[in-house]
């Protein structure tokens, strides 16, 4: 049997033996090449349904000869926007590559228009993915266990790793758009809703209107999938942390075993109340659910790097928490108490209070933090000079907690409580608080750190990045010269200040800073980065040959860093070498970056192979 691909025809089934469709006269091998062998959506006049997937024969073309069964979408409607979407879905496809993504190349995205007919359909050809999906799995199994969903939690976030990595966020993650093939590995399927992260987009979303990419009545760019979409891409507004909430709500489907549409919601907050229907899942693995679900991104992991550690920390504290619940800990827990009461006859005062510190960092090694403290605090009624120890002890812990952020600020403020006249403290919480968007705790803690220690050059250069990062160049700058000022060996203040020259466009301020942090710096990073300015600077003052020489050793150096790249691009632009310029602006478009200028160099390329200037033209 063979399908038709005409949308409109009256009977689209047709015998094998034929050419074309016997109802239309449409050629049943598309382009000498696909044959539609099975719908896998139901065929529907629904004209919401903007999209028809069958499973196809592909005998292959000169680029790709493979002959194989695969999969086909084709967009049914001729609406500007919808192919826009279908025609990013292609791109989105071919540039993240991943064993379990399904792949598609070039020549696998094509028009078609049917025979007699006013449409022209777009075409995207994958390859088919054997298995089930987890909508499907989850109706003939069983809750997951524990370790099941920490072993396709990890594997999943290893596949949006990739997709990150490479600058896109799929905002559709849910059980059906998840495939479990037979050697137990997970593939993510349905990247329709993909978007590319980029400074427009993010400018977009960051105001206050809204979209502007409707066809008639409805959303294109807010994806929504019932009960698992989070509110910011309702808004349209969805951001990579936004595929975090719907990977949480996922699990919580796959643990519970009900659907999201039969679990209850707290009325206050409106998260989910799920934990007393999944009693596999303890209270850590929970923990880390509800904090993906979070009602606003900021409050969720910022990065699938710090999601990738959380989960290789979560078998050690969920067999911490199950220690600390355990019977034996209780008991310990009420002996404790006792030796408290009789400590004074029993015991001498150095050595209950000595005891009490240990006992307080094994209530706090077994995820016990209300009992750990109880110990710290009798410790140190009993022995108030044991308070620094305390103190270091937690503010250890916060250091090893840099996977954690609220966990790590939790950490140095029982730090401060113990020590608050150490600066290093306040200066870590501000370095938290920061990465935390907690911009009132971010000045009030750098500035205590600063006013324990004024010659302290980390406070002095941590809130000069603060201010950076908010756009205040001067307060910034006044920052960076006052951590220069208070240590000489400082680097990383010098580099600051020296990019901050460039944009004002002090060239030549910029040029010395970056000759005189040469002179310091030993770390190939950071002479990197003081050679990516001196060739910046170069740059902007037309000196080509002298800027293309230093960002080359910046290269040699840091090939890793984007901005290099970005830069040497426009440098060899310059210098009439366009085949290299447009490989460096590849690298400058495909590796990941936060740095700001280099969202605006990638947008001004950007708009110009969208208007096709010269080097678009090259590669055509």
């Amino acid at each position: 049997m063979s399908y038709c691909i005409n949308p409109l025809c009256g009977c689209r089934q047709n015998p094998d033996n034929v050419e074309t469709c016997l109802a239309c006269g449409t050629p049943l091998l598309i382009n000498n090449r696909i044959r539609l062998i099975e719908p896998l959506r139901p065929l529907t006049d629904d004209p919401q349904s903007y999209f028809e997937v069958f499973e196809v024969e592909d005998f292959g073309t000169q680029l790709n000869p493979v002959h194989k069964r695969r999969v086909m979408k084709v967009l049914k409607w001729n609406s500007s926007k919808l192919r826009d979407l279908i025609e990013k879905e292609s791109i989105t496809l071919r540039r993240i590559r991943h064993q379990n993504i399904p792949k598609s190349n070039i020549d696998d995205f094509f028009s078609f228009a049917p025979n007699n007919s006013p449409l022209e359909l777009r075409c995207l050809v994958m390859d088919k993915i054997e298995g089930q999906n987890l909508d499907e799995w989850s109706k003939s199994n069983e809750r997951i266990s524990q370790s099941l969903a920490l072993q396709w939690l990890q594997q999943l976030v290893k596949i949006l790793d990739v997709v990150h990595h490479t600058e896109f966020f799929h905002r559709d993650i849910k059980p059906s758009n998840i495939i479990l093939r037979p050697d137990g590995q997970l593939v993510l399927i349905d990247f329709g809703a993909a978007r590319r992260v980029t400074d427009t987009y993010l400018a977009k979303i960051s105001g206050s209107g809204g979209t502007s990419t409707r066809v008639g009545n409805y959303e294109i760019t807010s994806i929504v999938s019932p009960c698992y979409t989070p509110p910011e891409q309702m808004n349209g507004k969805a951001v990579p942390q936004s595929d975090f909430y719907t990977l949480g709500r996922t699990f919580v489907n796959l643990a519970t075993g009900i659907s999201l549409f039969d679990l209850p919601t707290d009325e206050k907050t409106g998260n989910l109340i799920w934990r007393d229907k999944a009693p596999q899942i303890d209270k850590p693995f929970a923990d880390f659910l509800d904090e993906l679900m979070a009602t606003v991104p900021g409050q969720r992991p910022q990065s699938t790097e710090v999601i990738l550690q959380r989960l290789e920390n979560l078998p050690q504290q969920i067999k911490n928490y199950r220690l600390a619940n355990s019977k034996i800990v209780k008991y310990s827990k009420l002996a404790l108490r006792g030796l408290i009461i009789v400590g004074g006859i029993i015991l001498s005062i150095p050595l209950l209070s000595n005891y009490l510190v240990t006992q307080g960092r094994k209530l706090e090694a077994a995820n016990n933090s209300q009992g750990a403290q109880e110990a710290f605090d009798w410790a140190i009624k009993i022995n108030p000079q044991l308070k620094p120890d305390v103190s270091e002890f937690y503010f250890e812990k916060g250091r090893g907690s840099t996977s954690n952020l609220d966990l790590a600020k939790k950490y140095y403020k029982l730090a401060i409580k113990y020590n608050n006249q150490n600066s290093k403290i306040y200066t870590n919480l501000a370095v938290v608080c920061q990465q935390l968007q907690q911009f009132e705790c971010v000045i009030d803690n750098y500035g205590k750190a600063i006013e324990l220690d004024p010659n302290n050059w980390q406070g002095h250069y941590g809130l000069g990045t603060f201010y950076d990062e908010q756009g205040k160049d001067d307060l910034a700058e006044k920052q960076y010269q006052l951590s220069i000022k208070t240590s000489s060996q400082a680097i990383l203040p010098i580099n600051n200040l020296s990019r901050l020259k460039i944009i004002k466009g002090d060239y030549n301020a910029a040029i010395a800073l970056a000759q005189q942090g040469l002179q310091k710096a030993k770390e190939p990073e950071l002479r990197a980065v003081l050679y990516k300015n001196l060739g910046w600077a170069l740059f902007e003052q037309k000196e080509y040959s002298q800027a293309k020489k230093y960002l080359e050793k910046a290269k040699e150096l840091d090939i890793h860093r984007t901005s290099t790249h970005c830069l040497l691009a426009q440098v060899q632009e310059a210098l009439g070498d366009v085949d290299s310029a447009w490989i460096s602006w590849e690298i400058c478009l495909l590796t990941e970056s936060r740095e700001p200028e280099v969202f605006g160099w990638r947008s001004q390329v950007l708009e110009r192979i969208r208007l096709k200037d010269p080097i678009r033209q090259r590669e055509e």
